[in-house]
């Protein structure tokens, strides 16, 4: 069995969509082993530490960089649109982001499910590069039907796309 994951092709390289590694009925060491072997080189969590604590995967960062991979953890709250220390722990990084794309690298985004908050995050990675906001949400729907179904973040990405 494997953890399971959607790749969205981006320039040289490719975001993953996934629910949170360790939750799919794949332990969180094997889920993290899959995600590295796929190229991941950074992982970025939406979960805080008490959801992540909730799921027995409080490890994931730790482990993540034990096998290499660079994590950040940039907490959404589940149903929510970003709160204020978002955008901040966001700037930080993204240049990381950025150059692991853009050099042929992947990065894996999660929440819970690998929905909602996820696709946040890939749109505002996505944003950043110029891509139009209704080829992201096509292109992100397109493998997690359930992004941008809650209004306040579908406001909230429509005002950071028109800022």
């Amino acid at each position: 069995m494997t953890h399971p994951t959607w790749q969205l092709d981006v320039d040289n390289g490719a975001l993953v969509l996934t629910p949170c590694p360790g939750t799919k009925g794949v332990d969180l060491d094997s889920s993290l082993k899959q995600l590295k072997e796929q190229g991941v080189q950074a992982i970025v969590t939406a979960l805080d530490d008490a959801e992540l604590a909730s799921k027995d995967v409080a490890e994931l960062g730790v482990k993540a960089e034990q096998l290499g991979m660079q994590w950040f953890q940039i907490e959404i709250e589940d149903d929510c649109a970003p709160g204020e220390t978002f955008a901040e722990k966001w700037q930080a990084a993204s240049p990381a982001l950025h150059q692991i794309v853009d050099n042929g690298g992947k990065v894996a985004m999660h929440c819970m499910g690998g929905s909602g908050r996820t696709g946040l995050f890939s749109a505002h990675l996505l944003l950043e590069k110029g891509w139009p906001l209704a080829e992201i949400v096509a292109q992100v729907q397109a493998l997690r039907p359930g992004a941008f179904t809650k209004q306040v973040q579908v406001d909230y990405i429509n005002g950071v796309a028109n800022q």
